[in-house]
This record gives structure tokens, C-alpha cells and sequence, in this order.
């Protein structure tokens, strides 16, 4: 009823539905139709996860994206003065084997942090976790970093939120003793050149041995 008085009105309408719609087309034109959605009940800040099957380049074993759908729908409170390039509007992907339901209730979680904390992500950030989201693996720190492959870097380019283009991080998952290298003092670089020596896969594995 709302919409349909701003509209008799001659009111603009609430951009967020078209925000929300724009995104969805988006990822449904770049990653086909979602395996499934993990609907948020959260009314005040509702974070979707979409889940959508893929093959990654060079890898002939299946794979799944978990995709945020809704974390960009508020801005996140960049630093006082901050005069970089980086948006305020994200969405976060994460690269699995399988869809496990507490890699999609963390990445959630993620999505909201910054909401909950008044601060942001961006390129680098780590993120520890109190608990691994899987007993058997010992990496429990996020990493955020820009995605490698092109398609999903320039996944939302056409999509905008108070000047803000909603831009897509992806996250990765750290040891112990990598989160303390990337925490120090150009330790980011380093870690980003052992990646490249040990052909650090984009799908997470959390079997994989800690590079340090």
C-alpha cells in the first residue's frame, strides 16, 4: 500500500528492492540459477546466502560459490577522512567444495559484522573467528581479498548505493601462524607471494597444510 501512494504521489520509489533485484540479476546472468538460497530472518538487516554450482577455471572437480545478497544494502562507516578507493558497499563470496551450513552461517555472520561494529571491510582485513567453522581444520581468520577471477571482480559493476558501487571481496581462511605474518608490518605482501609459490587453490580446502 506504501508503494502504491509514493507512486500515485509521484515519489520516488525505495531504491532497496531495486538495489536487492539488480543484484540478484546479476549474480543469476553470471552464475546461472542459485543451487539454493539460505534465507536470513533478520528483518532490520536481511543477508541471503545464495549458493550456485560452478566448475573453476583449471579444476575439473565440482565447486559451489556462496554469494551474500544483501550486506550492500547499507553502507558500511568507512574511517573518519578516509580518501582511498575503496566502496562502502560489498558482497562477499566464498569459494567451497560443498555448501556446509557453518561456512554459510559464518560467512553471514561476516556480512553483518561491520554493521554491528560501525567499522568496515575491505582489501586485507582479517577477521578471527572465536571457533574454526569446521573442528578438523585449524584455520579460523579471514582474509578478505578482491576476487582473481575477472568475471566475479566485475560482477556488480553497473550496481550503486548513494554513490558507493557495490563491490564483491572474497574471503580465504588463514592458520594461526599465517593471520600473525599478514598482521605485521608488510606481512600481506609476503603472504600473497607464498600463495603464488604454493599455487594456493581459490576453492577452500581446509585440508590444506598451513604455508607457514
Amino acid at each position: 500500500m506504501l508503494q502504491r501512494l509514493r507512486t500515485l504521489m509521484g515519489a520516488a520509489p525505495d531504491p532497496l528492492p531495486a538495489l536487492a533485484a539488480a543484484r540478484a540479476a546479476a549474480l543469476r546472468d553470471a552464475l546461472g540459477e542459485p543451487f539454493r538460497v539460505d534465507h536470513d530472518d533478520d528483518r532490520l538487516h536481511r543477508v541471503d546466502v545464495h549458493v550456485y554450482a560452478r566448475t573453476f577455471p583449471g579444476d575439473d572437480r565440482p565447486g559451489y560459490v556462496l554469494a551474500t545478497c544483501g550486506m550492500s544494502d547499507r553502507l558500511m562507516t568507512l574511517p573518519r577522512g578516509y580518501d582511498g578507493d575503496e566502496s562502502a558497499a560489498r558482497e562477499l563470496f566464498w569459494y567451497v567444495r560443498e555448501p556446509h551450513p557453518a561456512f554459510i552461517e559464518r560467512l553471514r555472520w561476516l556480512a553483518k559484522l561491520p554493521f554491528a561494529e560501525d567499522s568496515w571491510l575491505g582489501y586485507g582485513h582479517t577477521v578471527p573467528m572465536s571457533t574454526p567453522p569446521l573442528d578438523a581444520s585449524p584455520f579460523s581468520t579471514f582474509l578478505l581479498l578482491p576476487p582473481s577471477l575477472a568475471g566475479d571482480r566485475h560482477l556488480f559493476d553497473n550496481l550503486h548505493l548513494q554513490g558507493h558501487g557495490v563491490e564483491a571481496l572474497v574471503v580465504h581462511l588463514l592458520s594461526d601462524a599465517e593471520y600473525d605474518l599478514v598482521r605485521s608490518d608488510e606481512g600481506l605482501d609476503v603472504f600473497l607471494d607464498l600463495l603464488d609459490v604454493h599455487r594456493y587453490p581459490p576453492v577452500f580446502d581446509p585440508a590444506r597444510p598451513s604455508y607457514l
